[in-house]
């Protein structure tokens, strides 16, 4: 072969090897679009750039979830023709000139085109402050646990395993009980007892005029602090609340299990396989039947009667809301983005609202016909009917919402977390929210510290009523309470 002849077919490979070095990457770029819902479409853009390793950093802008620019290293695949990002489980592929796949648990259709603009973050909003709190104590420690209240008493746990009764008047300590493990969850009152599970599983008995331990019963049969690992322990700092029915005190417990103790000795009567963490609180919705969720994403309905399950439903994520009952409907949040309404009487699906990428842990609260939840990484308080699921208000509250809203006639309270960790992609401010009850309007902000090391800030729990005021319990390791007009 001739040099003439070589040199054409050399130049002719690097003519093509630069113009597959320099051909443009079939997804990088902006892409903008919409995500459709079950409530409608909402504004979505990802900006994807291809890394050294192959891989994409997408950058995030979601104006619905506070989302604004946020990127997420090394994030993005592309392979096979198909485009995952694994933090908001979304998949697409090419479609002509958009990328179309869905988005999140639920697989909402996600459609985007090339280019666009989108939405500018807004000015944060300026709230009235929180009036003075009519008392302040101190815990010692930080907590996730919700106070709960009556007589003149309110009683709230601790990270440090002690648990406290504080008279509801003034702030003063009645009585402090010092136990092995911390207590994350909700105590219930029964008569002259109170109850609540701690940090290994341990369900615990206490003497309400005193503080005198009566028993501890382990719901295990091998105690492990948390139970079996869950997909992400940072937020997992939960236990489940007690319910007592006619001298039975029945449980959830991380070893998957329901079970049903005598109130007055501490004996175990039976346990009910549920086959996945229980964390949730339990509820009696009808004489005799029990609602619970678990962590595999279903819902149970137990005769306590006959221990056989009457019904279940499937929800797409973990399930620590307490079911309610509301208009017929069977209404209960999960980690799969939605707060879903399962009909009583069929099972069918009534409604379903989407939270977008959300985890919904609050449990609702039903009042004069309608039921008020908050939202996770959504963080809003919305009021709903319970027969449509139609959102009658709908407030930005700041934070991570986790408990169930305090409601009066005329005002809905809410907790607020904040979180400083490492990749945190949306800002909240921890704290307590005053809202008017019929049109959703803050009335007041409660702005808690935010710690400088890596951690939390705000009340993960829900509030309590009580004696004209409003109580909650800190990270900070106070138990603030405001009073209630």
């Amino acid at each position: 072969m001739s040099y003439p002849t070589l040199r054409l077919i050399g130049l002719f490979l690097a003519s093509v090897l630069s113009a597959t070095a320099t051909a443009p990457d079939p997804i990088a770029g902006l892409w903008t679009g919409v995500v459709s819902g079950p409530q409608g479409a909402t504004e979505l853009t990802l900006q994807l750039a291809r890394t050294d390793t192959g891989k994409f950093d997408v950058t995030v802008h979601m104006p619905r979830m506070h989302t604004y620019g946020f990127t997420f290293r090394d994030a993005g695949e592309l392979a096979d023709g198909r485009f995952t990002f694994a933090p908001l489980a979304v998949q697409l592929a090419l479609s002509g000139e958009s990328l179309v796949g869905n988005f999140g648990p639920g697989r909402l259709p996600v459609k985007l085109h090339r280019g666009g603009e989108p939405t500018p973050e807004p000015p944060d909003p300026v709230y009235p402050d929180a009036p003075s709190p009519r008392w302040t104590y101190s815990l010692g420690a930080p907590t996730w646990a919700a106070p709960v209240a009556e007589g003149g008493v309110v009683y709230v746990g601790a990270n440090d395993g002690r648990f406290h009764a504080v008279h509801t008047a003034d702030g003063t300590a009645l009585w402090v009980w010092s136990g092995a493990h911390r207590i994350d969850g909700r105590a219930v009152i029964a008569g002259d007892a109170v109850l609540f599970v701690d940090g290994q599983a341990g369900l615990v008995c206490l003497a309400r005029a005193d503080g005198a331990l009566r028993w501890r019963l382990p719901l295990h049969d091998a105690e492990i602090a948390g139970g079996p690992p869950l997909e992400n322990p940072t937020f997992n700092r939960r236990t489940a609340t007690p319910l007592v029915v006619e001298g039975t005190v029945y449980c959830g417990s991380s070893d998957g299990g329901l079970y049903a103790v005598d109130l007055a000795s501490g004996r175990k009567l039976w346990r009910y396989e549920a086959g996945s963490p229980v964390f949730s609180g339990v509820a009696e919705i009808e004489p005799g039947i029990l609602a619970f969720g678990c962590m595999n994403g279903a819902v149970v309905l137990l005769d306590r009667h006959s221990r056989t399950a009457v019904a279940r439903y499937q929800t797409g994520g973990g399930v620590v809301t307490t079911p309610v009952l509301a208009g017929g409907n069977l209404i209960v949040g999960s980690r799969d983005y939605l707060l879903h309404a399962f009909n009583r009487a069929d099972g069918r699906v009534a409604w379903q609202f989407s939270y977008w990428f959300s985890w919904v842990e609050s449990t609702p609260r039903l009042h004069e016909g309608l039921i008020y939840v908050g939202a996770s990484d959504y963080r809003r308080v919305s009021a709903f009917d319970p027969v449509t699921g139609r959102e009658q208000w709908a407030t930005d509250v700041r934070g991570l919402c986790w408990g169930t809203p305090a409601v009066t006639n005329d005002t809905v309270y809410i907790g607020t977390v904040a979180q400083n960790l490492p990749g945190t992609v949306i800002r909240h401010t921890g704290g307590v929210m005053a809202l008017d009850r019929r049109t959703g309007q803050v009335i007041w902000q409660y702005r808690s510290p935010l710690p400088s090391a890596p951690g939390f800030g705000g009340c993960a729990g829900s509030l309590a009523l009580a004696d004209g005021c409003v109580i909650g319990a800190g990270f900070d390791g106070r138990l603030l309470a405001w009073p209630v007009p």
